[in-house]
């Protein structure tokens, strides 16, 4: 039987696998993650993300780890010491 997550579960591994993206795209600090690479990435890694992606950015914008952008996420200054472990 496939184990079920919470809500709260199924938000946090959403936001996870955004903040990967992030690596796998090589974006930095004041640059946007651009939907148009996100969705994809999201479907392969995490594919129920569709519940519950917006409730994942908004914990990662809560964060303070990106801002949203009309056309994807911006990646802060502490989410590029989040995502990349630099200061």
């Amino acid at each position: 039987m496939e184990k079920l997550h919470s809500e709260a579960d199924n938000i946090e591994n959403a936001a996870q696998c955004i903040v990967e993206a992030f690596k796998k795209f090589e974006v930095r600090e004041g640059n946007v993650l651009h939907y148009q690479q996100l969705y994809p990435f999201l479907q392969e890694k995490y594919p129920h993300y569709k519940d519950v992606q917006k409730e994942a950015e908004h914990h990662l914008a809560k964060e303070g780890y990106v801002n949203p952008a009309p056309d994807g996420l911006m990646l802060t200054q502490v989410g590029h010491e989040h995502v990349w472990g630099e200061k």
